[in-house]
């Protein structure tokens, strides 16, 4: 029997590996680089200052809504300049913090099973990533499951907008020899409108990833009113509350057709 559903896409962060640990690490260890490398910065500033900043940053400019590693880089020349540094050495210096950070970003732990979930996924079905963060999967110690990641930095598109899909179906199929169409991809996501919204939009099958089926609040500061209310018109195909149940999950709604 051939197979329906031919790929599944993820989303990373708090899907594959809790986010919050994992910023709290690069955060942290490149302000320490920060404190051997630009005394004059930390002098002024503390790391919440700088994590301050790059709130602000954010909501002042859309020019940054899909564009994470861009942000960081600004915050560090802004905040350099600030403290005494010329144009010349404060980009200089915003770049190498950026490099410091970047690497650390991508020294995840994922959850539990990930790996052989994603193992025995591969097999049958071809593996994508589509994040609106900055984490590369296959720079991680999972990236060898992958056969192509997408984020919002790269097409300046974030989800829930359907673009970002459509670009990873366009991937997909570049991988086959025989085009598929959007509902044989199914995504899975922590994120109700960012995941599941926007590929239901799309036409892909959406699983949610969620231990609280709470949907009614924003999860980000940039969705726009329609994405908001496009929330009531989508469910998802199937709703889990671990990474453990991906599998099973897949198998069922491939049953289903």
């Amino acid at each position: 029997m051939t197979s329906v559903i031919k790929a599944i896409t993820f989303d990373l962060d708090d899907t594959l590996w809790p986010l919050k640990p994992t910023l709290i690490r690069a955060e942290t260890e490149c302000y320490q680089w920060l404190q051997k490398n630009a005394k004059a910065l930390t002098d002024k500033f503390s790391l919440a200052d700088i994590g301050d900043y790059r709130f602000k940053l954010f909501s002042s400019s859309a020019a940054f809504k899909n564009q994470i590693s861009q942000l960081r880089i600004e915050t560090i020349k802004t905040m350099a300049i600030e403290s005494g540094y010329s144009d010349e050495d404060a980009t200089a210096l915003s770049a190498e913090a950026f490099e410091v950070h970047y690497e650390l970003r991508q020294q995840v732990n994922c959850y539990d099973g990930v790996e052989s979930m994603l193992e025995t996924l591969q097999k049958d079905f071809i593996l994508g990533s589509i994040s609106n963060g900055n984490a590369d999967v296959k720079q991680t110690s999972i990236g060898r499951f992958f056969s192509f990641a997408l984020s919002a930095e790269q097409l300046n598109i974030s989800k829930p907008q359907a673009g970002i899909f459509t670009a990873a179906l366009a991937r997909i199929n570049g991988h086959l020899d025989s085009a598929i169409i959007a509902s044989q991809v199914v995504h899975i996501g922590d994120d109700f409108h960012c995941d599941v919204v926007g590929a239901k939009r799309a036409g892909f099958k959406a699983i949610w990833l969620t231990k609280d089926q709470q949907q009614d609040n924003a999860s980000t500061p940039y969705l726009a009113t329609e994405d908001i209310e496009a929330a009531k018109h989508y469910s998802a195909d199937a709703v889990i509350s671990t990474p453990a149940a991906i599998v099973s999950t897949v198998n069922a709604l491939q049953a289903l057709n």
